[in-house]
């Protein structure tokens, strides 16, 4: 089945051609679904969704930014909790040597993190001593991604890291 979907992934790089993924003054853009909530509380109820958007400024460095959202939600004998985590960070990263299709990089990302609970409870006078927490400050964080370009605009990206999510699969595309 692996040899199947090598030659598929193979046939369809040649039938769209190359493209070069990343270059100076290239824009990239990525819209990504996170596999794993990075906060791990409660089940998701919307999967961790990111956008982020670097700029070549040297032929091995980019800036951007990013902004990612998750919900979980949280039961507990007759009560809950839902949770929201919003994240709105800059990012820098290194690109390695690449080919025409895939380019690998690592970088670093400073953020301001807000995350919220809000509790919910058919019982009013136990809702009366609940505080309801809202947190929010300052975060680093380090990834490492790849992307592969299908076509000259278009592509699938993967990064590792500890950002809305542990892991983030999309789509890439490039102005």
């Amino acid at each position: 089945m692996k040899k199947v979907l090598l030659v598929m992934a193979l046939a369809l790089s040649t039938l769209f051609g190359s493209a070069q993924v990343y270059e100076e003054g290239g824009i990239n853009a990525n819209l990504g679904v996170g596999l794993g909530l990075a906060y791990g509380v409660g089940d998701a109820t919307l999967p961790p969704l990111s956008v982020s958007v670097d700029y070549g400024l040297h032929p091995n460095i980019s800036l951007g930014g990013y902004i990612g959202y998750a919900g979980a939600k949280e039961e507990l004998l007759g009560y809950s909790w839902k949770y929201s985590y919003t994240i709105i960070g800059a990012r820098g990263a290194y690109h390695l040597d690449r080919s025409d299709n895939l380019d690998l990089y690592g970088g670093l990302m400073l953020a301001y993190v807000v995350g919220s609970a809000k509790f919910e409870s058919d019982n009013e006078a136990l809702e009366a001593f609940v505080i309801e927490p809202t947190v929010g400050g300052v975060g680093f964080s380090a990834f490492v991604g790849g992307r592969y370009m299908f076509s000259e605009k278009v592509g699938a990206f993967g990064e590792l890291g500890y950002g809305i999510s542990w892991l983030t699969l999309g789509l890439t595309t490039k102005f």
